[in-house]
């Protein structure tokens, strides 16, 4: 039963798939056809040109028609495959702002959790400077603690913002990372 199925599956795709060879096979067969009236018609009686052209007035007609049916398959066939495309395409920007507003909310999640300990590290440096001396090396390094949680405080808030992002390869052992449009903005400034 499943092979009888597949058989008649085929046979209804033909016509879509070899338009133009169905189309020769039509024509071809009212040729024979037609010609074997011409003869039949010929061997009774005496054959007149306007015989002639009454036998063989749909043989352009046929032929403009399967020139049209081709036609019109091959633009349902590009209109098809033009449809195929933009709907992959929206598919593809649908998954987009998917990934968007789900790093979105992993990184307000993120800043959540990371912005309170950087709110605590920046007002124990401040309290740092104020009330101990503080020799020229001690100052480099909370300069440079300073200078690091701003950038992670920076890095967070861009991710935050952000509506585009790229896919860049980081190393062989970390793998792809997500980096935000601002990010080698912030990075070449922090540096």
């Amino acid at each position: 039963m499943k092979t009888l199925m597949n058989l008649l599956r085929s046979i209804k795709e033909l016509p879509t798939k070899y338009p133009a060879v169905i189309s020769g096979y039509i024509i071809y067969m009212y040729l024979f056809s037609v010609m074997i009236r011409l003869f039949v018609v010929a061997r009774h009686s005496t054959v007149k040109l306007w015989d002639v052209v009454e036998l063989f007035n749909a043989l352009p007609f046929m032929w403009l028609l399967a020139m049209t049916w081709v036609k019109v398959l091959q633009m349902r066939t590009k209109l098809h495959e033009s449809e195929t495309q933009r709907i992959m395409k929206e598919q593809e920007l649908q998954t987009k702002e998917t990934q968007i507003s789900t790093m979105q909310e992993v990184v307000l999640g993120l800043q959540h959790h990371v912005n309170n300990p950087l709110a605590i590290i920046t007002l124990t440096l401040g309290r740092v400077r104020r009330s101990v001396l503080l020799s020229e090396d001690l100052i480099v390094h909370l300069n440079s603690i300073e200078k690091e949680s701003k950038r992670i405080t920076q890095a967070l808030k861009d991710f935050s913002e952000t509506r585009t992002y790229a896919v860049e390869r980081v190393d062989k052992t970390i793998g792809m990372m997500a980096v935000s449009e601002h990010a080698e903005e912030h990075d070449a400034v922090y540096r």
